[in-house]
């Protein structure tokens, strides 16, 4: 599954980039990692696209209250708004 995340950040974009970047939740082991686009849309905000997702590996990461990702999300995370990412053809196509 692709998905699409709206990281609404407490913090600044560039402290949560750096923690984003260093992946101490082990993203790479649940996503393909060559294809994951983070964007900036402003200091508070950013666009993260995660491609072939393992769903049930994200979700056990993300709710595993040792996980060190849940001390990170806490401080530099407001939310998260997650949104699935679905190829169409292009419309009277």
């Amino acid at each position: 599954m692709d998905l699409c995340i709206v990281v609404h950040i407490k913090s600044t974009y560039d402290s949560w980039k750096a923690i984003f970047d260093k992946d101490p939740g082990g993203r790479n082991s649940f996503v393909d990692e060559s294809r994951t686009r983070v964007g900036k849309v402003d200091d508070n905000m950013a666009m993260v696209q995660l491609f072939d997702v393992d769903m049930q590996k994200m979700a056990m990461m993300m709710n595993d209250p040792n996980s060190p990702v849940k001390a990170i999300m806490e401080e530099h995370v407001l939310k998260q708004e997650i949104y699935t990412i679905t190829k169409m053809a292009p419309p009277g196509s």
